[in-house]
């Protein structure tokens, strides 16, 4: 006979939490949200087959992934249990929660190598109570987990097999693509200078999609791009993260998979231009792996941390690699040499920075031991941040700063493993701090001005930058747009950001200025 085991949450309205507490983490509909987490559980529990129908009213997620323990099992039920930073791409039975708001009922079967058993969960009131037949099963006749969620009338239209799919390319592209598949289950090797890599394995299988007994799989993406370019993030030789990215084709990407898609175990995190503008971003398309950088995803797994500082160097230096093939391909405008008045202007937006304690990070020179080739040295780590100097090769940047991470640089650098490369030695340096000034003429946009992490570019075309010229205000036109550019990308670095932070820091920085 099985154990029953019943349950309720202690929360008075379990609806009202969900709806305000969880829902409002997605920017998209609930139903959306739900069938997005009820995959990612599957994912975690490393499924090979993932299989979606769709009939009567009745949505079924059913996968052959290691299942659930008893103690697992009852925490899906938990309203306030969830994974924890870096553990997996989703949260324990986030979607049977969401589900419960647009269902008449949930019920989740579960088969491990130790435990079967199943539940049926469902708001009665104000309450959400389940119950657990803890040794008993219904019809799930393998090891995994099986989810089925009992529309509400009003939901039923949603989840059509186009619906489904869009869900799917959006949010799992790489999972869908008869290459990259190759790559989650190591199979396939990257070359990078002659020398093959093996890129870590993340599933034992290749992930199959299926959706009403059909399975989905998408044409290469690689196939389909012009101008592609491959990026490798190494670390002692080992590969961390792996992409590329170039130009469709075809006109233009769908609006919901443009720019590059950012991924941790073929969920894509984000979709990003690096703050950059370019010209034809409309076809700008891409992906990267970064299986490390699920240590650096938010706890509501739909973006990256702000401030993680592997997220941070990871984004600095693919942001370096995708302008340089911005400029390489002719999409995006190298920065123009300033008149004197505003490189005048420049330095002193630079100097107050750096008096300026929640933004001195902008304006400050940086101190850094660097690797300087020396036959009579030791191997020696080029990492980011290393000082271009004479002798060395590769790395370039406008103004001879910072060059790129190792792995990328053409010519002899100085590399992280013993033995290989040019011998090096530590000397300290200082690098090239502060922020620049350039300018554009973008009339399909509302802003005044944008930051990306290096440049602040300023939009002649806005209203506000003509009237400045014309009335000749346009240094405090100029020194306004900045921080405020400012401001707004170091917010959003932010765990929380509020208005109130904008004023302080705006009222700040003015201040230091008119005392100068």
């Amino acid at each position: 006979m099985a154990e029953i085991d019943k349950g309720k949450t202690t929360l008075r309205d379990v609806r009202k939490w969900i709806e305000q507490a969880i829902i409002p983490q997605y920017h998209f509909e609930p139903q959306k949200a739900s069938l997005i987490e009820i995959i990612a559980n599957s994912l975690d529990a490393q499924a090979s087959v993932i299989e979606i129908t769709v009939n009567d009213g009745i949505l079924e997620v059913t996968d052959n992934g290691i299942g659930m323990d008893r103690t697992t099992f009852k925490d899906y039920h938990d309203l306030f249990s969830k994974k924890t930073r870096g553990k997996g791409i989703g949260f324990i039975g986030q979607g049977a929660k969401i589900a419960l708001t647009f269902c008449s009922k949930v019920i989740t079967q579960t088969v491990s190598k130790n435990y079967r058993g199943y539940s049926e969960w469902q708001f009665k009131g104000e309450e959400a109570p389940y119950e657990i037949q803890h040794g008993n099963i219904l019809d799930l006749n393998h090891q995994g987990t099986k989810v089925t969620l009992h529309l509400h009338r009003d939901s039923i239209d949603f989840y059509t097999d186009k619906w489904i799919e869009e869900i799917l390319e959006e949010h799992y592209t790489p999972l869908l693509d008869s290459e990259l598949l190759k790559v989650y289950s190591g199979e396939i090797p990257i070359l990078e200078k002659g020398a093959y890599k093996q890129f870590r394995r993340i599933y034992p299988e290749k992930v199959k999609f299926i959706i009403n007994g059909q399975e989905i799989i998408k044409t290469s993406l690689q196939e389909r791009l012009s101008n592609k370019k491959e990026i490798l993030i190494t670390k002692y030789k080992k590969p961390l993260a792996w992409g590329f990215f170039g130009l469709l084709k075809e006109t233009e990407a769908k609006e919901s998979l443009r720019g590059v898609a950012l991924c941790t175990y073929g969920k894509v995190i984000e979709r990003s231009l690096f703050k950059k503008d370019p010209h034809d971003k409309e076809k700008i398309v891409g992906w990267i792996e970064a299986p490390y950088l699920v240590e650096a995803v938010t706890t509501d797994k739909c973006r990256f941390q702000g401030g993680n500082p592997k997220w941070e160097s990871f984004f600095r230096k693919t942001q370096r690699e995708f302008s340089q093939w911005l400029e390489e391909i002719g999409a995006l405008e190298p920065p123009k040499k300033l008149e004197p008045a505003f490189s005048e202007l420049e330095k002193e937006i630079n100097s107050i920075l750096k008096n300026l304690p929640e933004l001195s990070f902008f304006g400050s020179q940086m101190n850094r031991d660097v690797s300087i080739p020396n036959e009579n040295g030791e191997p020696k780590e080029l990492t980011e941040g290393t000082q271009k100097v004479s002798g060395t090769k590769g790395g370039e940047t406008t103004g001879g700063g910072v060059p790129v991470s190792p792995g990328f640089d053409e010519g002899k650098a100085p590399d992280t493993s013993p033995g290989f490369g040019p011998k090096a030695e530590v000397k300290p340096r200082t690098l090239r701090g502060g922020i620049r000034i350039s300018f554009e003429e973008k009339s399909d946009t509302e802003e005044e001005a944008h930051f990306d992490g290096e440049v602040v570019t300023i939009n002649r075309s806005h209203p506000a930058y003509k009237r400045a010229d014309k009335d000749r205000l346009l240094n405090y036109h100029i020194l306004k747009s900045a921080v405020l550019s400012l401001i707004k990308f170091n917010l959003d670095k932010a765990s929380e950001s509020s208005w109130q932070k904008v004023f302080e820091l705006q009222q700040k920085f003015f201040r230091l200025w008119g005392e100068r």
